[in-house]
């Protein structure tokens, strides 16, 4: 869809505010993760990594569910758990033929449970399953080695 310039230019400046208000909450976010769409109905998706946060007109109260949302929100996952979970990429990734660089790989936790794996603070996938997490990364990680040689 087609934004017209003068609320293309407010997004952009409404991205920039959602972005410090993530920052206050989630430091360990990139502010390029952080993103608003517009949807056919112009209702705006304040995004990270994607996954969207929430879905409101535009203005204060997108701010707001997101403050409410990130603030109020608890990991499920404790950081033993996520840990695990980036070993097991570490040891089956090889094996698969995958090359990760040393400290590249990350893995975030959203509300609702998503986890992100981000390579380079890159999203290579979401999701709130970590056996379908792992099992899309090896796979997607496979596939954007294979298509840069």
């Amino acid at each position: 869809m087609r934004i017209p310039p003068s609320s293309h230019e407010t997004r952009y400046m409404a991205e920039a505010r959602l972005r410090m208000v993530v920052r206050t909450l989630r430091p360990d976010i990139p502010a390029d993760a952080i993103t608003i769409e517009t949807d056919e109905r112009g209702l705006w998706s304040a995004q990270i990594f994607g996954v969207e946060q929430a879905l409101q007109h535009p203005g204060a109260p997108l701010y707001r569910e997101v403050l409410d949302r990130l603030s109020n929100w608890h990991p499920i996952y404790d950081r033993e758990e996520i840990a695990a979970l980036l070993t097991t990429l570490k040891i089956i990734a090889p094996k698969a033929g995958i090359a990760i660089p040393p400290g590249s790989l990350q893995l975030l936790e959203l509300p609702a449970g998503v986890l992100v794996l981000t390579v380079n603070d890159a999203a290579v996938i979401a999701s709130e399953d970590p056996l379908h997490l792992l099992s899309q990364a090896v796979v997607r990680l496979r596939a954007t080695q294979d298509a840069s040689h």
